[in-house]
């Protein structure tokens, strides 16, 4: 079984390149992206021109502008350039199925398989790249059986820089300039690192099983850390990947941190890294445009009905339903209005979303007339078809629709006050009152009331939070008692049932110990719920707990 192969790409200029794609913009041309980096505003990508004129990632504006008065700058968007780089890697599967966006500036892909098919990997590359290169993009490659090992291929030179300054050079400034050396040092680092790569931007392919002789000589950035680390390495005289292989593993790891053993062995192929594939949302929905503008409220129901069968169609086909549905009306006034529908449960029945709608056609003005109306269902999940095999499968059926009819009228009240103020009451295991049922919401949940637990022990209909009555302070009940400024004369009574906390979580409504619960009936006819708390972290006395119905 073959080893796997990975394709890193990297884009050094992606930010900048991008916004040249849509105002046309020549290679040559100084623009740069800035972002907000606390109150400093800074470059997060520079073009070709402006890298050139000694410009780069991270340098403050003004001094950018400074070095370079003629500059163009946008503001970054980064859902763009994500969206951007994520229309890059479908564009990619066409090599191979196996495509992942690496960070904002990269991706990555899994050729296991697929080299063979453009004539090794030497040549896919040299296709994928010169393909890429007519996007107007700038690109550098590399090959590895490893994704820490292409992408260290891609990204550096196997020549380290020798920029770093010495320990002893560096003890010999003074403090306030130190922090400056060092950033200096860094971004003139990656500015002589990427013009080396542009310079011999020749295929970087590690042959299969040699990762680590491809490795070596590479600069220890290369390992995908931190540039502080890297930066005390080099101050230590750690420069290159074989450097750091050299050193115990272990001094490294509680000085700098088990991240960098992490990198090297994942750079390595010794402990797996995997690349998680992007995969395109599938998009539902359908539209209809009027040669006139429609006002009648039949015409509109009969619209959104004939568009309606053709989304479930679209569905059914998929095995998919769909549990929210938007609705939106194009007026001849350039004006828009939205619905949404909300369903119960996943579903592709037309004729029961249709019911629905009509809960919410009422919402609709046609003031100006509508020339377009489209559905989209949004939320989109996949549904368990059944099928019967023979007559005996109808009592099935028959005890499906009835689960069904609950669901269908939770939709239609939803329709009118919404899904979530709909609960639904289901037991839950504990022996503290307070507890012995669970709120949930009744179109998200689902129980079966077969299930439903029996008790030997009388619980009251009604529960509320322990109110105190007027009695004496002993563990013995009198015959009568005062609660809500009322005198109850005690007729039967019946207990006790001792209840303990639970000792292994602090309840705040537990705080007065131990409760005695008794079944108090009235002269009255009141059926009440008390009990005697015997005190702990609270005195404790008598309390009406709940009402039996």
């Amino acid at each position: 079984m073959s080893s796997p192969r990975y394709i890193s790409l990297w884009f050094p200029y992606f930010g900048a390149e991008r916004v040249q794609r849509i105002f046309k913009f020549e290679k040559n041309h100084n623009l740069a992206i800035i972002e907000n980096n606390g109150n400093t505003q800074t470059l997060s990508s520079v073009s070709f021109g402006a890298h050139n004129s000694g410009l780069n990632i991270g340098q403050p504006l003004q001094d950018a502008k400074a070095i370079c008065p003629g500059l163009m700058t946008r503001v970054r968007s980064v859902k763009c350039e994500l969206t951007f780089l994520h229309a890059l890697c479908r564009w990619y599967t066409q090599f191979t199925p196996w495509v992942a966006a690496d960070n904002y500036d990269g991706v990555i892909l899994n050729i296991k398989g697929c080299a063979h098919l453009f004539g090794g990997e030497e040549g896919m590359l040299d296709l994928i790249v010169s393909r890429t290169e007519t996007f107007g993009l700038t690109v550098t490659s590399g090959v590895a059986d490893t994704v820490g090992g292409a992408w260290a291929l891609a990204r550096f030179t196997p020549k380290p820089t020798e920029s770093y300054l010495k320990s002893n050079s560096i003890d010999q400034e003074a403090r306030a300039t130190r922090s400056r050396a060092t950033k200096k040092i860094q971004i003139d680092d990656i500015k002589q690192q990427v013009t080396q790569l542009l310079k011999n931007n020749a295929i970087r392919i590690a042959p299969a099983g040699n990762t680590y002789n491809s490795l070596a000589k590479l600069p220890i950035a290369s390992l995908r850390i931190e540039n502080k680390i890297v930066t005390k390495l080099n101050q230590l005289g750690l420069k290159s990947v074989k450097d750091l292989l050299k050193q115990p593993r272990a001094p490294l790891a509680r000085r700098f941190g088990p991240t960098l053993i992490a990198r090297l062995d994942q750079a390595l192929g010794h402990v797996p890294e995997t690349i998680s594939p992007i995969t395109d949302k599938k998009h539902f929905g359908v539209r209809i445009s009027f040669p006139e503008p429609i006002g009648l409220i039949e015409d509109i129901k009969n619209a959104i009905e004939k568009l309606l069968i053709r989304l479930c169609n679209k569905l059914k086909t998929a095995v998919l339903g769909f549990q929210k549905l938007k609705i939106d009306l194009g007026f001849s006034n350039n004006e828009t209005q939205s619905l949404l529908v909300s369903l119960a449960c996943f579903t592709n029945d037309p004729e029961r979303i249709f019911s629905v709608l009509l809960l919410k056609l009422d919402e609709i003005k046609p003031n100006f007339g509508i020339d377009i109306i489209r559905l989209e269902a949004i939320n989109v999940s996949p549904i368990t078809q059944s099928q019967s095999i023979n007559n005996l499968d109808m009592h099935e059926k028959v005890i499906k629709n009835q689960n069904n009819v609950l669901k269908n009228l939770i939709t239609r009240l939803g329709t009118k006050v919404g899904l979530d103020a709909i609960i639904r009451h289901i037991p839950a295991q504990s022996h503290i009152p307070e507890k012995s049922w669970q709120v949930l919401n009744a179109a998200w949940s689902n129980y079966d009331m077969k299930s439903w637990p029996t008790s030997n022990r009388n619980r009251p209909s009604f529960l509320w939070p322990p109110e105190a009555l007027e009695v004496p302070k002993h563990s013995r009940l009198e015959d009568h008692f005062i609660w809500r400024k009322k005198l109850y004369q005690v007729k039967t009574k019946l207990g006790p049932e001792r209840i303990a906390p639970e000792w292994w979580i602090e309840d705040n409504n537990w705080r007065s110990g131990v409760r005695d619960y008794w079944q108090v009936r009235c002269n009255d006819g009141e059926f009440l719920w008390l009990f005697y708390a015997h005190g702990a972290q609270l005195p404790g006395g008598w309390f009406c707990h709940g009402k039996f119905g």
